[in-house]
């Protein structure tokens, strides 16, 4: 239905899948692991709603040149900005949840980063996908405040939990869509492909022993670990399959059900 407006009135929404999945999955994760869902978890997700909705116009004012393009992006700035701030300091003055300023104040940083790397175009570098997965992660710890009142170390491994998922998450689709087709030939032996994955491998094994350690030291709950030796298991499986056609929305879909299975295992581990 969108589509059928006019550019004028058309909202410039973000068009990468995985950017929404990323929103999306942490403040499920922190409302969830806290158990509550009051009106300040609402106005919270509206509050981060508004705000990622803000990154794709002003991304857009940045880098068009069209001097019409780039008003119209810098009008629904202004329209994703009121609905951030309005709705952010409903939250505050009806919560007086003072911790969300710091954590806000880290998604701005966050958000001037990723707009000074789309300046010089590189936006789509590793670091500029790293900064946009520690900031959209904030969702976790923010929505976590608001439904429980607290910023504890709960808040803080809900965040670590996200950055740690979605970093994987790229690691594999940049060497799916851009290092195996190049590197890999369909008919390369197992040794071959593996070598190729050797670095997503390496992530997502190291991403498993962490946190087992710090379950088994107390520090994360047992069933934490589970929600990151699935994706190793997929991360495997597609290492040493190298199919002659990349299939893009299959993957796309795979990553969005591991997703939600990603929150599901989390939401279990803090039952």
């Amino acid at each position: 239905m969108l589509n059928r407006l006019p550019n004028a009135v058309r909202p410039p929404l973000p068009r990468e899948h995985g950017a929404w999945a990323m929103f999306i999955a942490p403040l499920f994760v922190g409302a969830g692991a806290a158990g509550v869902l009051n009106a300040a978890v609402w106005l919270f997700a509206l509050t981060a709603f508004g705000f990622f909705l803000l990154r794709y116009p002003l991304m857009l004012a940045l880098k068009s040149r069209a001097p019409v393009a780039r008003a119209d992006a810098l009008r629904w700035s202004s329209v994703y900005g009121a609905i951030t701030l309005v709705s952010g300091a409903t939250l505050l003055i009806a919560t007086r949840l003072w911790l969300l300023v710091p954590l806000s104040a880290l998604g701005f940083l966050s958000l001037a980063l990723y707009l000074w790397l789309a300046s010089r175009r590189e936006e789509m570098t590793a670091l500029g996908e790293w900064i946009g997965i520690a900031g959209l992660a904030l969702g976790a710890p923010g929505a976590y405040l608001a439904a429980a009142g607290a910023l504890d170390a709960t808040a803080i491994a809900l965040y670590l939990w996200n950055v740690l998922y979605f970093g994987g998450t790229v690691f594999y689709i940049k060497f799916k869509v851009r290092e195996q087709p190049r590197a890999v030939a369909p008919t390369a032996n197992l040794a071959a492909r593996l070598w190729a994955g050797r670095l997503t491998l390496a992530y997502h094994v190291a991403a498993v022993v962490l946190v087992a350690l710090l379950a088994r030291f107390g520090w994360a709950p047992a069933l934490a670990p589970a929600a990151f030796v699935l994706p190793m298991c997929k991360v495997i499986g597609g290492v040493v399959t190298r199919p002659a056609r990349l299939n893009l929305p299959r993957l796309g879909l795979i990553e969005i059900g591991f997703t939600v299975a990603f929150v599901c295992i989390v939401l279990l581990a803090y039952r």
